[in-house]
């Protein structure tokens, strides 16, 4: 399927809120974010069930997908936001729409749960989405630089080039030498799993894997990535990129004895497939995260060690 691309939205453009899966913790770290967003220029619209709660989730999933097809056919909203990740938006996956959705292409951003989305979006409308900061980043007392500024930039157009490490505070590493281009396609690795099976099951042949977790112990990772192996999803990947993966070294999960930590669970699962392995860049749930563009074509160089978005995940600006 052909990438769908949509405009971009720069500041002045109408950010539209959806929550299709968790809701957010409270009213005030909405209000804080939304005035954040306004601070930089944006209209923002919540959708009529984004502050819903009914238990693990912001409504019913008939609620959900409504608003999540109703931003997509609203002329005034120019990206989709989602509020948060959390749990449910698989739910929304059977009641959506999509050759509507792919009619009205716009950016769609989130992370962890939004998973499923991603995938679906891209296999069913072939829409090329951001992983990337929901709406409560923006409600945190304090956001990171690298989360707002690389944020704006990439919603403002402008999509390609290097992806921005944070260098203050991860160490990135080419764990497997090499470079490889293809499309990226991923997101979090324990929800891309569940995709496993579905009618919207990730596909990676020919593709830059990116993924990330959080909370998982490593012999969690190692369980997860084994499962991937043994079920041939790794077999036409051509390069893999690990996010940062938050909460998951040997160390915070026991003091002793010592386990295996997280680089030798991705070489010992990883390296036997002979392709380029960049690990540590800031994609997932740790302190700060860099938006990125999914569906498109994209480099990884793990000698150089950088991750670079090759085509333009949004129309190209006249004049």
């Amino acid at each position: 399927m052909k990438t769908v691309v949509a405009k971009a939205a720069p500041p002045g453009s109408t950010i539209g809120v959806v929550t299709p899966g968790s809701p957010a913790e409270s009213r005030a770290q909405v209000e804080r974010a939304v005035r954040r967003l306004e601070e930089h220029g944006y209209r923002v619209k919540l959708a009529a069930g984004a502050l819903e709660r009914q238990e693990w989730h912001a409504g019913s999933p008939e609620t959900r997908s409504r608003d999540v097809q109703d931003a997509f056919a609203d002329p005034e909203i120019d990206a989709v936001l989602t509020m948060r990740g959390g749990y449910g938006s698989a739910q929304l996956i059977p009641l959506l729409d999509f050759e509507a959705i792919g009619r009205n292409p716009k950016a769609f951003i989130g992370m962890s749960d939004i998973t499923a989305l991603h995938t679906a979006l891209g296999r069913f409308a072939g829409l090329a989405t951001f992983y990337g900061p929901s709406l409560t980043h923006f409600g945190s007392p304090s956001v990171p630089a690298l989360t707002s500024e690389r944020f704006l930039k990439v919603l403002s157009g402008q999509t390609t080039g290097a992806v921005p490490p944070d260098s203050e505070r991860l160490n990135l590493i080419g764990l497997v030498g090499g470079r490889a281009s293809g499309r990226i396609v991923g997101g979090c690795l324990s929800d891309l799993q569940h995709t496993i099976g579905t009618p919207w099951e990730f596909e990676l042949d020919g593709a830059i894997f990116f993924f990330e977790e959080t909370g998982r112990a490593p012999i969690q990772i190692d369980r997860a990535l084994l499962h991937l192996e043994q079920s041939g999803k790794l077999q036409g990947v051509r390069g893999i990129v690990v996010s940062e993966l938050a909460g998951c070294e040997w160390d915070e999960w026991t003091s002793a004895p010592h386990t295996k930590t997280l680089e030798e669970v991705l070489l010992d699962r990883l390296n036997h497939l002979g392709i380029p392995i960049l690990y540590g860049l800031p994609l997932g749930h740790g302190p700060s995260i860099a938006t990125l563009p999914l569906g498109v074509e994209a480099t990884v160089d793990a000698d150089a060690m950088t991750l670079t978005i090759d085509q333009p995940a949004f129309e190209p600006t006249s004049g």
